[in-house]
């Protein structure tokens, strides 16, 4: 049985990206440029998964000065929002690397990915698990049992392509258990599933049971803002969408250079979990940095999106690029330098060699 803690690789890379001193930019020209553009009395509303965006809006100070009302509302998975996103009830939102080419695939096609933040080599704080003492100590023993996810997620995805490096096809040689995010792991504490595929905190609160693997080689880390096209145009929305992807980089730069603050704020206030758990979630997958869109980003998501064509999560092969927006490159970039931030290659280092199954 195998168990890969990262703490020391993953804490090396995270020194990568570590800026040197964080800077707000509240007071900086092209921060008040953006600032000015957005009508009085604009509205936004931000969906969220776990309060990942509002919790350290708050922390870092970054939403101090905003000058639209920003709403966030709290999802349950990448479904989730893509859903409130088509029908019109949120505006923006965050999502992982699968949610929007599973959603491509089933027809979707008024969502755009506006930045997207990367973290290459990551185990995503999602692990897979099993039941102690059935006899399951490989990824092959896994044949013929039960698995537990959360359809059109990271999770379905990382799920997908470790059974796939095994020789096994999720839902034919082993038999996939749908469920929502949040009814994994009570199924699989009921003793109802042999195997899960669960987050951090949730691993935590399973008792820490045995891992069989994780999200590492099988994810880039990467999350996207995504909104509807519509929105993107319209006069007042468009240009707090534009205020809001820069203050989503400092964000993200905030939490890189105060880790403790981060790991209280979040794991512990937010999610429950000791310090102790939740430094060990935090160097284990590290944190992302966004990165302008460029060939390269959009190479690495059309793999992502024919990966999950080929391990069986998505029904048809997609085309990711007209659903990627540039337009905010500029702002990425500019935020990234005023904190100090170069994000690294874009490389993943446990992902498996050309003509391997991922």
């Amino acid at each position: 049985m195998r168990r890969r803690l990262l703490a020391a690789s993953l804490a090396g890379g995270l020194a990568c990206l570590a800026p040197a001193g964080y800077a707000a930019a509240a007071d900086d020209a092209f921060a008040r440029e953006l600032a000015a553009k957005v009508p009085k009395g604009t509205r936004l509303v931000i969906a969220e998964q776990s309060s990942q965006a509002s919790v350290p809006w708050k922390q870092s100070g970054v939403g101090a000065g905003v000058p639209y009302e920003a709403v966030f509302a709290n999802f349950n998975g990448g479904p989730a929002v893509l859903e409130a996103l088509v029908s019109g009830g949120v505006d923006i939102g965050y999502i992982g690397e699968a949610p929007l080419p599973i959603a491509l695939a089933a027809g979707v096609e008024d969502l755009v990915a506006v930045a997207l933040v990367a973290n290459p080599g990551s185990p995503a704080s999602t692990y897979l698990v099993v039941q102690p003492g059935k006899g399951i100590d490989s990824v092959a023993d896994l044949k013929g049992r039960s698995v537990a996810y959360p359809p059109g997620t990271g999770r379905h995805m990382i799920l997908a392509g470790i059974l796939h490096e095994h020789g096994l096809r999720l839902g034919e040689d082993v038999k996939g258990v749908q469920l929502a995010g949040a009814e994994v792991a009570p199924t699989f504490a009921s003793g109802a599933v042999d195997a899960a595929i669960v987050l951090g905190n949730q691993y935590f609160r399973l008792g820490e049971p045995p891992i069989l693997d994780d999200g590492v080689g099988h994810n880039w880390g990467l999350n996207a803002l995504v909104a509807r096209k519509s929105v993107l145009d319209d006069p007042a929305r468009g240009p707090a969408i534009a205020d809001f992807v820069r203050r989503a980089v400092a964000i993200y730069n905030w939490q890189a250079a105060h880790p403790d603050q981060w790991i209280q704020a979040n794991f512990v206030e937010q999610q429950g979990l000791t310090f102790d758990q939740g430094k060990r979630l935090h160097e284990e997958s590290g944190l992302g940095t966004f990165y302008p869109v460029d060939d390269r980003v959009l190479e690495v998501f059309q793999e992502i999106a024919d990966g999950l064509e080929q391990t069986g999560a998505l029904t048809r092969k997609v085309d990711v690029k007209p659903y990627v927006d540039a337009r905010f490159n500029e702002i990425i970039a500019r935020q990234n330098a005023a904190d100090g931030v170069t994000p690294r290659p874009l490389e993943n280092p446990h992902a498996p060699a050309a003509g391997q199954s991922r």
